[in-house]
């Protein structure tokens, strides 16, 4: 055991991605934290280090933003925050639309591209809880913040972009005096949306451009003239590189360790789903119809004069000569000058357009075989060219089914890999042993998973987790993972649970903590005096929540 451990006096938070989700789950880890009492002290003022990521940084920015304020009261923080997603009057994605239809927000903000997630961005930025910018931590003025880390992944480098306080700002490719100069800039409200947008959903946002307003000072063109920003960098979702932000909260230990001590605890909340929907495939039997060739050529023969275009332009002009001649009844009638003159005019227009198609088809034919001269391996010619040909049935069949595997391999496959592997650094770390709290929203659901028929409860702890806490759970942890609620997410009372699942989570997993110390055979030396003052009064809330599961959700919002 290292000399310096001192179980719970300097703690890090974690909050993963997961939408909505991870947001209000980390709601109720802090206000639980706030809650429970350690030395005469709500728990929470030992926290230090918070990561976030993704849903979890629209916590994360909130409350570390509220923290440093002169007079923060935590009860009000809540409630702003409840108050600014309460089911019932959010217009996240409402306002967002709008403002991407609104070509006045666009003249405003002329330093950002057109696009849903700048739209989200100037959104977040009429919210009281995400307003300002990064210059907030420069300076932390309280000692109950002194580390905050926003996940992102640049993607010029697949990297973790990190918007941090203490430590490198950004990446080693993408950190220089300029972007140092510049980060105090960023508003907050782009930082939220960087995190969040996650792929498929959103696209990136690109830096330094869509994040400084100011585009004509020195440090903005000085970085705009380097080669890795004269085009921008694409910044987004922090969950594509690590979806907990484990790594960044190792990597603060790391740093405080050089200096004084590292963490003490590492709480890492986790609402990533260990579920996957798995891949259907498409039907066997598909639609034997035209092929690819066929297909193209029935498009194609659309784009040159039929003989029909004649036709109609010899019987329009024939009709008025005969007419002209008195061959009907032996004098020219109004109605056939006018009926000839509509066939003619028809005749003229599509025998023109017909003409000018038919030289456009010629002009994109032939640069559609250059272009796949050019690109088109001599070697993969023949195998291509053999697509053309399938059925447009199997065609649309194997198309699909790439396109969907390929996007549960994006958002499920790899993700929970990279999830995998991040969790095996964390606790293969000898330095961090009896310092990790994993924390999971699923864990109290009375759910079964792949690898378990049940979670394994720890009998030590007494009452075994109710029938009604864990339906609140399980209520929880099916909430999908959006940024918005919809009709059933508000009938299920989605956004309340969530935050209750988060409290009485924290307090199960520090119960189950303090008696795995107990047990450890490092600890023995340990003072446990206040930490069984500490797990007496987690005890006696672990039996309220057992009893209402949303006892303090209730006391937080009246």
């Amino acid at each position: 055991m290292q000399e310096e451990f001192i179980p719970f006096r300097s703690i890090g938070l974690c909050f993963s991605g997961g939408g909505y989700r991870a947001t209000f789950f980390s709601l109720g880890v802090v206000s639980y934290l706030e809650k429970i009492h350690y030395q005469n002290k709500p728990l929470l003022q030992n926290v230090e280090a918070i990561s976030t990521v993704s849903g979890g940084t629209l916590f994360g920015v909130a409350y570390t933003k509220a923290a440093q304020e002169e007079g923060f009261e935590f009860k009000n923080f809540f409630q702003n925050m409840y108050n600014s997603f309460e089911p019932t009057k959010d217009k996240l994605l409402e306002t967002a639309i709008a403002k991407l239809n609104d070509d006045a927000v666009w003249k405003a903000n002329p330093h950002k591209k057109r696009s849903l997630i700048n739209a989200f961005a100037l959104t977040y930025a009429d919210m009281d809880i995400y307003k300002g910018d990064f210059s907030l931590y420069e300076k932390p003025p309280t000692d109950h913040l002194k580390h905050v880390c926003f996940n992102t992944t640049d993607f010029s480098f697949g990297l973790a972009f990190r918007f941090q306080n203490t430590g490198m700002f950004g990446n080693k490719p993408l950190n220089n005096t300029q972007v140092n100069n510049l980060k105090n800039e960023i508003a907050l409200a782009d930082i939220v949306a960087s995190s969040s947008c996650f792929p498929l959903g959103f696209e990136p946002l690109n830096f330094p451009d869509d994040y400084i307003k100011n585009q004509q000072s020195t440090d903005y063109k000085s970085l705009k003239s380097l080669d890795r920003f004269s085009n921008g960098v694409g910044i987004m979702d922090g969950g594509i590189a690590d979806n907990q932000g484990i790594g960044s909260m190792m990597k603060i230990s790391r740093q405080r360790k050089s200096r004084k001590h590292d963490l003490d605890l590492m709480i890492i909340n986790d609402v990533g789903s260990f579920k996957m929907h798995p891949w259907q495939p498409e039907p066997k039997s598909v639609n034997e119809g035209t092929t690819i060739k066929g297909g193209l050529a029935k498009i194609m023969s659309y784009f040159t004069v039929k003989p029909m275009y004649w036709i109609l332009l010899v019987i329009g002009i024939l009709l008025m000569t005969l007419n002209s001649m008195e061959i009907f009844k032996g004098q020219a009638w109004t109605a056939l000058y006018i009926l000839g003159g509509i066939i003619t005019g028809i005749g003229i227009l599509l025998t023109f357009f017909g003409v000018v198609a038919g030289i456009l088809k010629g002009i994109v034919t032939n640069r559609i075989a250059s272009l796949f001269n050019k690109n088109v391996p001599e070697p993969l010619v023949d195998d291509v060219l053999s697509f053309k040909k399938l059925s447009l049935g199997l065609v649309q069949r194997m198309l699909t089914e790439r396109i969907s595997s390929t996007v549960l391999m994006v958002n499920d496959v790899f993700l929970k890999q990279v999830r995998r592997l991040n969790y095996r650094l964390l606790y293969s770390d000898r330095d961090l042993r009896n310092k990790i709290i994993t924390s999971t929203v699923y864990e109290l659901n009375g759910e079964g998973t792949a690898y378990n028929d049940v979670f394994k409860y720890n009998k030590n702890i007494t009452p075994a987790p109710s029938k009604l806490l864990k339906n609140v759970g399980l209520t929880a942890s099916e909430t999908p993972t959006t940024l918005w609620w919809d009709g059933k997410d508000i009938a299920k009372g989605r956004m309340d649970t969530l935050i209750a699942c988060g409290q009485f989570t924290t307090c199960y997993k520090l119960i189950d903590y303090i008696l795995k110390l107990k047990k450890s055979s490092a600890t023995q030396d340990l003072d446990f005096t206040e930490i069984d003052i500490l797990l007496e009064a987690l005890l006696e809330d672990w039996k309220e929540f057992n009893k209402n599961p949303m006892f303090h959700v209730d006391a937080l919002k009246t």
